[in-house]
């Protein structure tokens, strides 16, 4: 077997099955006769984690169209900054952040209130997530049509879902205006941290628990709702308007009078939203491991421990951000490579969970990404760095721990779907049937 599926635990791959829980209104009456319908035109010649991958080949599309645009966030900045300093809007744009959520490194950046993400292009990434979204919901059931149900369907499932955590929080900074400020790292670690707790959740319930209002369908339709809703009022800045002034509220004598203090940006709001959510999120992931926990008759406190590996990593990561004078949010070609790198860990992260999961393997507390996030950290924060001493020696760190997160998670990938392929006989983008034809 592999570097990650040791010969010990080889049998597991063979017991695993998949179990989930789905409470969304939404994917059972509205979307699901939807998914039922759009698997029937895939033939039974392409495999599951096809779908996948072209699903996240669209993420991938949208994201490169960023790059194009706005590699360094610098108009997303450069708007907010301008939108918010605008005065003469009905009544003035209220950051729920001081200094508008902006590092005080990038005081004095230049405000513009011209987006270089056109409204079109809005469209194109509602209608690429909302694909993202149906072929990510029917890999399984093409799994089930062509009998190649498995566990590296679910681990090939969850690495892309883990990569479009992190591209969809760099288009959703863009659309919404968010640019290179605190908002952006609350969005990723939200939607991280939510990912992350249903995958710690599963590991110890064995079942995929989705709720009423979960990030892969209802989470997904509101991202989708917001860059439809950017695009038909002209573009991102409608975004970073106040919320009495977008709904017309504005007009209301009490609202100006009283509540002009809460004319908060609508992006700012949504984010304010997304955390709430996550705190509900997380309630009840650990509501779902205490019930099993009391029913094994095992320890209900003894899982939080899995919650620490999340915790160390984003605490480095952002350490290393707001270290060094801020050097990651202020040099604009370093923020997007290492918001990469965290993303690549942290797909690594989870990974490494999942497969724990399917192979019935022990907890993985620690991994090689933790290195570069802990040195860069430390570095960060010395009255004088050693590594990052200048904004090309910065760089050359950043580009480096992005350079080694692609090398550890792309070894991971080749080496758990060589060694399950080879255990189980099916290849990962090909249907192979028996000779009884099943």
């Amino acid at each position: 077997m592999g570097y990650y599926i040791g010969e010990d635990v080889r049998a597991n791959i063979h017991t695993y099955k998949y179990a989930g829980e789905d409470h969304s209104f939404v994917s059972k009456y509205i979307l699901g006769p939807y998914w039922n319908w759009l698997v029937t035109l895939f033939p039974l010649s392409v495999a599951p984690n096809t779908i996948t991958l072209l699903g996240l080949v669209l993420i991938l599309l949208n994201f490169v169209s960023l790059l194009a645009l706005d590699w360094k966030l610098d108009n997303s900045t450069s708007l907010r900054v301008g939108v918010l300093d605008n005065f003469e809007v009905p009544l003035p744009v209220v950051s729920m952040m001081p200094n508008k959520g902006l590092p005080s490194g990038l005081d004095g950046t230049p405000g513009t209130m011209h987006a270089v993400i056109p409204p079109a292009l809005l469209v194109v990434w509602a209608f690429s997530l909302f694909m993202y979204q149906s072929l990510d919901s029917i890999d399984g059931k093409q799994a089930r049509r062509t009998r190649m149900a498995g566990p590296l369907g679910e681990l090939f499932d969850h690495g892309c879902d883990a990569l479009n955590t992190t591209l969809g929080t760099f288009l959703v900074a863009s659309a919404t205006g968010l640019g290179r400020s605190y908002w952006t790292i609350c969005a990723l670690v939200s939607a991280m941290a939510n990912f992350y707790l249903t995958t710690w959740e599963e590991f110890h319930t064995h079942i995929l628990f989705l709720s009423w209002f979960s990030g892969p369908v209802e989470g997904i339709l509101l991202i989708c709702s917001i860059y439809l809703m950017a695009a038909a009022f002209g573009g991102p800045a409608f975004c970073l308007s106040g919320i009495w002034n977008a709904t017309g509220l504005v007009n209301v004598s009490f609202v100006r009078e009283y509540l002009a203090w809460m004319n908060w940006p609508i992006s700012d709001v949504l984010m304010a939203f997304g955390f709430a959510g996550l705190l509900a999120n997380a309630f009840g992931a650990y509501g779902n491991v205490y019930a099993s926990c009391k029913r094994k008759g095992t320890s209900v406190s003894e899982p939080l421990l899995g919650l620490v590996p999340f915790v160390f990593q984003c605490v480095s990561n952002i350490a290393w951000m707001l270290g060094n004078g801020q050097r990651v949010f202020v040099q604009g070609s370093l923020f997007i490579p290492f918001l990469c790198f965290w993303g690549l860990s942290f797909a690594y992260l989870v990974g490494l969970l999942i497969l724990s999961h399917v192979a019935k393997t022990r907890f993985p507390f620690a991994n090689w990404l933790f290195i570069p996030s802990l040195i860069g950290a430390v570095d960060a924060w010395l009255p004088q760095p050693l590594l990052q001493t200048s904004p090309a020696a910065a760089q050359g760190v950043v580009y480096g721990a992005l350079a080694m997160s692609v090398l550890v998670y792309g070894h991971f990938v080749y080496d758990v779907i060589t060694a399950i392929t080879k255990e189980t006989g099916r290849p990962c983008f090909r249907v192979v049937r028996s000779k009884d034809g099943n």
